[in-house]
């Protein structure tokens, strides 16, 4: 891997740099020989702040100016920022400020990129761009974007990934990957900081559901994986990898709440063996969030956060596999045991 990412440096950019993603994608290409720029909104801390071979921009990205500044030099940019925000039904100024970072920040990345000449583009999507309501099962980068999504991050995300795809060939060359729930020890995974402070409340007290619905997940060290080896397919061989998007999982579809279920036990805790069904807490989700919409309190869970925990939705890897040499590294066993040492460490 080293000597083929020498093509994508020697100096790259991670918008999003102080971020979950962020920090495993600086950390990643740190160890491949490579000077990394950040650009965040927030300023990088702890010890990777203090390598010399990393630079701290602090700024925004509907700043077209510092953006530019940020890109300035740079072989490749890893796209990682973005704000996520699972509410379907939002205040017009919830909205605006989603789409301005998620959309029109992104347009000024590419902006940026094509203002300075640099030539290549990884950016970071999501798979909630194909699908809505309904169940998913192990579909590939065929299916088209979703026609209803339920949410304000994968509305602005499809959106932004249409942006990064169709700037393919202007003077650049881009990519967008397409990782499930991002997952793995350390501050700032959402989904697994959300799921412990559930638990740690009290409010784990029923599944939803029958318990048969699967959905993928991507461990950080996959992604990061992934980002290096598209990266370095954009600068090999960008007329069969330049712009396409990729599914990336970590190949284990599973339930949910049995995929919790090692750190649930783990940190004291049972699965419960009640149920309630998905359809009526679906309509009170619904209910809430338009209640959220006119100054009523932040919904305990999303329509989305039902819908992921009820009805399945998988996607296959086997393009990123077959184009990118794709393979996940870390696993759901391995991978949890870490979240629980953590987790553990974290607790005390």
């Amino acid at each position: 891997m080293e000597s083929r990412l020498a093509a994508v440096g020697p100096m790259c950019l991670v918008t999003g740099g102080a971020g979950f993603v962020g920090r495993a994608l600086v950390q990643g290409l740190l160890e491949q020989g490579l000077k990394v720029r950040v650009f965040d909104r927030r300023p990088l801390e702890g010890e990777i702040a203090k390598d010399s071979r990393v630079e701290v921009l602090v700024g925004d990205l509907r700043n077209r100016s510092a953006l530019c500044e940020a890109v300035r030099g740079c072989s490749t940019v890893f796209h990682a920022a973005a704000v996520m925000n699972f509410l379907g039904v939002a205040r017009r100024e919830v909205r605006d400020q989603v789409f301005s970072i998620n959309l029109s920040g992104t347009r000024n990345v590419i902006d940026a990129c094509l203002d300075t000449g640099c030539p290549q583009l990884v950016y970071t999507s999501t798979n909630t761009v194909c699908y809505g309501e309904g169940a998913v099962d192990l579909q590939d980068e065929a299916r088209p974007y979703a026609q209803r999504p339920i949410d304000l991050y994968a509305q602005s995300k499809i959106a932004a990934e249409s942006l990064v795809l169709a700037a393919n060939g202007r003077r650049l060359r881009t990519v967008a990957l397409r990782p499930a729930g991002i997952w793995g020890a350390g501050p700032g995974c959402y989904m697994l900081e959300k799921f412990v402070a559930e638990l740690r409340a009290g409010r784990l007290v029923a599944t939803i559901g029958d318990g048969r619905a699967q959905a993928d997940n991507t461990h950080v060290a996959n992604v990061v994986s992934a980002e290096l080896l598209a990266a370095a397919a954009l600068a090999e061989r960008p007329q069969s990898t330049a712009g396409h998007a990729y599914f990336v999982t970590d190949e284990e579809p599973m339930n949910l709440m049995e995929w919790f279920r090692p750190l649930t036990e783990a940190l004291g805790h049972q699965v419960p063996k009640r149920s309630i069904p998905a359809w009526p807490l679906y309509q009170v989700a619904h209910l809430s969030e338009w209640a959220h919409r006119f100054g009523g309190p932040k919904p305990f869970m999303t329509r989305l956060e039902i819908h992921n925990l009820t009805t399945t939705f998988t996607f296959k890897s086997d393009k990123a596999r077959r184009e990118l040499g794709y393979r996940p590294l870390v696993q759901h066993a391995e991978g949890m045991k870490e979240c629980i040492t953590y987790w553990r460490e974290h607790r005390a």
